[in-house]
């Protein structure tokens, strides 16, 4: 596979070797299944009954509101129809909140793109950072990714660490771009709409980040201070990342162009061959 970070034509064009911005749009949402069958005969008799029953009620809270105003003068004949009403009404909406419930349990949303969706999460919840070193981010995300069978809350704390260790390593007006594509085992070649149940692969996430001149210039003003002392304690950052993806069969790399201050981590993560879904959390 070609270094799509290290590969530029232009070496005073720091950016040069990230993708375009306007191209890195990932998908904003996660769309549910078409259906694929039509509306089975227990719902359609279902809402017919349902229907019946909000049209008796309205019919008796019509009954009510055309009653004399005298009727309404006796106390207790008045507490007896707001009672009733209420109720009535009551009835009706619990009745509509387990349908739309029951809509949510039988109507999975396909689960997709989360890694990309994480990855927007974590950029957001580090702008601080970001903006406070003036930092450009550039991300160019394939569409329609698979699934990786790594828990979200890992994959999060993978992408957020990951970040946050670029951050550190990456000096004011710096760079930070993410490519994210996916592949086959087999041939390490992109994947082309290949079904996930039927092609074991995995996620490549490259995070490259490129610095200016002071990024390799130690201090040497401030005493006791150590550029490589430094850069090898937020480098046990990483070692944290390594060792989740390790147990979950994925991996992690660390390239350095000697030419140019530029670093690349790639990692991997293992492709779920089942198709995931999740429900929407119902109303209780």
């Amino acid at each position: 596979m070609e270094n799509d970070f290290f590969k530029t034509e232009n070496d005073s064009n720091s950016a040069a070797s990230f993708p375009n911005k306007a191209e890195s749009d990932p998908p904003k949402s996660k769309e549910k299944d078409p259906p694929t069958e039509q509306d089975p005969p227990f719902l359609s008799s279902f809402l017919v009954e349902l229907i019946d029953s909000i049209k008796n009620t309205l019919i008796s809270i019509k009954n009510v509101s055309q009653l004399s105003p005298d009727k309404f003068n006796d106390v207790e004949f008045r507490k007896y129809s707001q009672r009733s009403i209420t109720e009535d009404i009551k009835n009706i909406d619990s009745v509509l909140n387990s349908l739309l419930n029951y809509i949510h349990i039988n109507t999975p949303i396909t689960k997709s793109n989360t890694i990309s969706l994480i990855l927007e999460e974590v950029l957001e919840a580090n702008v601080k950072q970001i903006q406070s070193k003036n930092i450009k981010i550039f991300k160019k995300c394939e569409k329609d990714l698979p699934e990786t069978f790594i828990h979200d809350e890992q994959v999060r704390f993978i992408l957020n660490s990951v970040l946050q260790y670029a951050i550190l390593s990456t000096p004011l007006e710096g760079t930070i771009g993410f490519l994210i594509k996916s592949f086959d085992f087999l041939n390490e070649t992109p994947r082309k709409k290949i079904s996930p149940e039927r092609n074991g692969g995995y996620i490549e996430a490259a995070i490259g980040f490129i610095g200016g001149k002071e990024s390799t210039e130690p201090l040497k003003d401030i005493p006791g201070s150590s550029t490589i002392q430094k850069e090898e304690t937020t480098k046990l950052i990483l070692q944290l990342v390594k060792e989740i993806l390790q147990k979950k069969h994925g991996s992690i790399t660390y390239e350095v162009d000697p030419k140019k201050p530029k670093t690349l981590i790639t990692l991997r993560f293992p492709i779920e061959r089942r198709k995931v879904v999740y429900y929407e959390p119902i109303s209780i």
